[in-house]
Parts: C-alpha cells; sequence; structure tokens
C-alpha cells in the first residue's frame, strides 16, 4: 500500500531536505500539528516576519505573498513603510496611506488585523545620517535648527506616528542603530547623528517618554545589528540600557537584530547566551528582531535571475536549518524573550542579495518558490517540544 506523504506528515513523522524540496511532497502547513503560527500561538509565543506593504497591497505572486504570511506567521513588520523617510515628508507633514493599509487608519482595521496578526514598529527614531534613515528635509534645514526647534519637531513626529497607530502597534522600535561600530569619544560610542548633535543622549530619553505618552501599552525597544555574541558593542548596549532605565526611560527591551550566517555557532553557554543573561539581570526582555541566516551563493552574474537564489553546495541549507533551530532553542530557553522576527518571507524578495553583491542569500524560510525550506521544519521541531 502506498503511504502518502501527507500521511507521514500526520502521523509526526519528521522529513529530510530532500523529501522537503521533492515536488510531489505535501506542504508541512497541511498538518495543524506543523504549522509555524499554529504552534507559536500555542506556545503563547510570538513569530513574525517584516515585509513591505506594496507586497500586499498589491497582491504579488498571484496571492501567494498575502496567503504565506498569514498561514504561517502571527506578527508582521513593515520593512521600511514605517522608517522616518517614508513617512516624514515635511515640518508636520505626513505620509500614512502604505501604513494605513497594513495598520488601518483610525477607527478602521487594516490587512495585519483582518488577518490575525500583530504589528511591530520599525523605527520612530533611526538614529544615524546615511542611508534610508533620516528625510532628505530634514538634512537640509536640520543644520540651522535650533535645540528647541529639533526637539519640538521629534516631538510633535512621535506623537502623530505612535499615536496614530495606537493600540494597534504592538511593540515598537523606538530606537535604531544609535551606537557607532568604530570608537569614538561620546557616552556608550553614540554616532555622531543629527539628533545626536542636536540633542545629545538626551534625545533616546525623549523618544521613549513621548512613544509612552503616545501609546502606553506598546513595548519599547531599543534595536541594534552587530551585538550578537557579546563584545564590545554589546556591551556599549547594556550600558545604554542601563543608563536608559536610570533616566526614567520606559524601555521594554533590547531588540536584537540578528543578520548571521548559516556557519554561526549558538550553544548554552557561549557569548550569544550570556549576552541575553546579562539582559535578564538588567530587568528587561529581548527580542530577535531582524534574523536572517544567509547561505554562500553561487557566482552568477548581475542581472541573472537566479542571483542570490541558488546554493553554492545545497547542503548549506541544512546547515542553515540547524543555525535557524539554534536561535529559537536560545529563545526559548529564556523567560525574557518576547518573539523572533525574521527579515523577509521569501528569499525572493530577501535584502541578502543586493547588499552582498550577489555572494550570499537564500536567507530566509521559504525559497523563491514560496516552498518551505528545511529550516521551516527546524523551527517547528523546536517549537513541537
Amino acid at each position: 500500500m502506498m503511504i502518502s506523504l501527507c500521511t507521514l506528515i500526520s502521523a509526526g513523522i519528521s522529513l529530510t531536505s530532500a523529501s522537503l524540496s521533492s515536488p510531489n511532497a505535501c506542504p508541512s502547513w497541511q498538518s495543524q500539528d506543523l504549522n509555524l503560527r499554529s504552534l507559536a500561538q500555542k506556545r503563547r509565543f510570538i513569530v513574525g516576519s517584516a515585509m513591505p506593504a506594496s507586497n500586499l497591497k498589491n497582491d504579488v505572486d498571484g496571492g501567494k505573498y498575502a496567503a504565506t504570511a498569514a498561514e504561517h506567521f502571527n506578527l508582521l513588520e513593515l520593512e521600511n513603510d514605517l522608517k522616518p523617510p517614508a513617512i516624514w515628508t515635511g515640518p508636520h507633514d505626513y505620509h500614512f496611506a502604505d501604513v494605513d493599509y497594513i495598520a488601518g487608519e483610525p477607527g478602521k482595521k487594516g490587512w495585519a488585523q483582518q488577518h490575525g496578526l500583530k504589528l511591530r514598529g520599525h523605527v520612530l527614531v533611526y538614529a544615524r545620517d546615511e542611508g534610508y534613515t533620516l528625510p532628505q528635509w530634514l538634512r537640509t534645514k536640520g543644520p540651522a535648527m535650533s535645540k528647541e526647534e529639533a526637539s519640538g519637531l521629534l516631538h510633535d513626529y512621535i506623537k502623530a506616528v505612535a499615536g496614530r497607530y495606537r493600540g494597534k502597534v504592538a511593540m515598537w522600535d523606538v530606537a535604531n542603530e544609535a551606537i557607532d561600530d568604530r570608537p569614538n569619544k561620546n557616552p556608550f560610542n553614540l554616532r555622531d547623528s543629527f539628533w545626536f548633535r542636536k540633542l545629545g543622549p538626551e534625545f533616546l530619553v525623549l523618544a521613549f517618554r513621548w512613544a509612552h505618552e503616545a501609546d502606553p501599552r506598546a513595548e519599547l525597544y531599543y534595536n541594534e545589528y552587530g551585538i550578537e555574541g557579546g563584545g564590545t558593542k554589546a556591551q556599549h548596549m547594556l550600558d545604554l540600557a542601563k543608563w536608559l532605565k536610570e533616566q526614567g526611560a520606559p524601555i521594554t527591551g533590547l531588540g536584537l537584530q540578528y543578520h548571521i550566517d548559516c556557519k554561526t555557532s549558538i550553544a548554552p553557554g557561549d557569548g550569544h547566551y550570556q549576552l541575553i543573561d546579562a539582559i535578564r539581570k538588567l530587568r528587561l526582555g529581548y527580542m530577535i528582531t531582524e534574523l536572517d541566516v544567509a547561505v554562500r551563493m553561487k557566482r552568477l552574474p548581475a542581472g541573472d535571475p537566479n542571483r542570490g537564489l541558488i546554493p553554492e553546495d545545497p547542503a548549506d541549507l541544512d546547515l542553515q536549518a540547524k543555525t535557524y533551530a539554534s536561535v529559537f532553542q536560545m529563545a526559548r530557553s529564556s523567560r525574557n524573550c518576547h518573539g523572533i522576527n525574521i527579515w523577509g518571507l521569501t528569499d525572493k524578495y530577501s535584502w541578502i542579495p543586493g547588499f552582498s553583491r550577489g555572494r550570499d542569500g537564500a536567507a530566509t524560510l521559504f525559497d523563491k518558490d514560496y516552498k518551505p525550506k528545511p529550516a521551516y521544519q527546524a523551527i517547528v521541531d523546536v517549537l513541537k517540544r
């Protein structure tokens, strides 16, 4: 008698990466016990994905993108649509249309609420000047502003944005990437950003206070990259968090970005675990906020549609699965973890190939055809325990 793969899955039999890639394999989520979202809900755990609003508004790929998002995750974070350059078009002038589609304009439900997903807001204050961080009009007019003018603008912006989505955004990255990579003489090695130059380190305290005033029930985070596994930058982050608490800033926790690769090792007692223990000792929570696990790609010329999508060594997808599992195991081991957000829904729209110029990619849980990769099953296995 021939037994289908769906029957095996329903019986709880584990699948290999080879069987998951089989064209006849039934998707693991056809069994409720193996659906990432349903398992996360049962464990009272948050598993999210970062997405551009346009992919949901435009129903890309015949609806596969939106369907996958709603099927497998219980949290949505907008990739760029809530960053200041996307919203803050001028002094007291805002563009809310894209975010309104997801979060709903005041008094109405948006896509997220209609599909039962929590929202994570990223970001109120992007504390650096280069890249997609600071509105161009503010870069131009900002140098001539007084401290009071800059403070007033920031206050009004946070009030306008966090206030508009009050009760709809479960958690905010209040401040993002304020710590410099290279040593400097600023407190906590803070970047020489526009907000630091105008307001000093106090801009961070003010941002947290104003965010809390705008939405008292939202969780509030400081978010940072390059701190995974500990080290000097991680210590700056811990010192900053301690200072923020001392200043009375209503900070909920720290956002640990976790842009890593498939050869990253994470095990109990190592620097990763030591960092989350240090956060616990500060009586703060944490979230893994931008998790992706990159794989080395087959080198293809720019313009090739498969650039950044084909692993140089297919076995790396199994290494990737182990790395994803180790992050979730770490998160599940600590009571102060408030969830994990994966940076990107599918490899097709991941930022990694563009950033690495095709060297790395395939960093998410779903391939370009929306098929779950071994990493998906590895996470499911962790949540089933």
